[in-house]
C-alpha cells in the first residue's frame, strides 16, 4: 500500500516540475524581468504558496530552471573529456578533441530540441539580453569550475603558449559557440534559403573545426 507521505512527495515533485517548465516558457519569451512567481504559479495552474515553498524567490526559481538544462550537458562534457583522455592514453589531447568534448554535448541537445520553442537554444539566446549581474551568476554557478577543467586541458596540450593567449582564445571559442547556437536559424537567411536549422549536426562539426583552428591560430609561443 502506498503511504500518504509517498503520494504527497510525488505530488510535490510533480508540482515543482510543472513550475520549472512554466518558468522555462516565460523566461524564453520574456527574460528574467518578465518572470514573476505569481505569473508562473497561475500559468502552471497551482498556487503562489507552492512556488514560494519550492523555490523561495523568483531568482532561485529561474536559476533552478537553468540548472536543470545546463547540468546534464556539463556532465556529458566531463564524460566526453574523460573518454578522450582514455583514448589518448592520458597524453595531452589534440585541441580539437578538447573542443569536441566541450561543444558536442550542447549541440546534441540543440538537435534533440530543434522543434521545441522553449528548449536550450532559446535559453541561450535569451541569456544574451539579460543584465550583466545575472549573467555573472550563471557563469560562476554553472560554468566557472567547468571552464577551469577545460582550460587546464588546453594548458597541458599547449605548454609553450602564453597563458594570456590561452584565456583569450578560450573566451573567443566559447563566445563563438554560444553565438552560433543562439543564431543558428540565421543560416537560412545567409544562404538565401539553401540551408536551414535542420542541419545542426553538420553545423556543430564545422563549428568545432572553426574554433579549434581559430584557437590555435591565436596562440603565440613563449620565448
Amino acid at each position: 500500500m502506498v503511504s500518504t507521505t509517498t503520494i504527497t512527495r510525488a505530488n510535490g515533485q510533480e508540482t515543482k516540475a510543472k513550475l520549472l517548465r512554466t518558468t522555462e516558457t516565460l523566461f524564453a519569451s520574456k527574460g528574467v524581468a518578465g518572470v514573476t512567481m505569481r505569473s508562473v504559479a497561475e500559468k502552471a495552474q497551482t498556487n503562489l504558496a507552492s512556488a514560494h515553498y519550492h523555490f523561495g524567490s523568483k531568482e532561485a526559481m529561474v536559476l533552478e530552471m537553468i540548472k536543470s538544462k545546463i547540468e546534464p550537458i556539463n556532465l556529458k562534457r566531463r564524460e566526453r573529456l574523460k573518454e578522450a583522455k582514455i583514448k589518448f592514453s592520458n597524453k595531452p589531447l589534440p585541441n580539437i578533441e578538447i573542443f569536441r568534448a566541450l561543444v558536442h554535448p550542447v549541440g546534441e541537445e540543440v538537435e534533440k530540441q530543434i522543434t521545441n520553442k522553449n528548449g536550450i537554444i532559446e535559453i541561450i539566446a535569451r541569456s544574451f539580453t539579460e543584465p550583466a549581474e545575472f549573467l555573472d551568476q550563471i557563469q560562476k554557478r554553472f560554468f566557472g569550475e567547468l571552464s577551469q577543467i577545460f582550460i587546464t586541458e588546453l594548458k597541458n596540450s599547449n605548454p609553450n603558449a602564453k597563458e594570456e593567449d590561452l584565456y583569450w582564445n578560450y573566451h573567443l571559442a566559447v563566445s563563438s559557440m554560444l553565438g552560433t547556437l543562439a543564431q543558428h536559424r540565421r543560416m537560412i537567411d545567409f544562404s538565401v534559403g539553401k540551408y536551414n536549422e535542420g542541419t545542426v549536426s553538420a553545423m556543430i562539426d564545422r563549428l568545432i573545426i572553426f574554433i579549434s583552428n581559430g584557437f590555435e591560430a591565436g596562440i603565440q609561443i613563449k620565448k
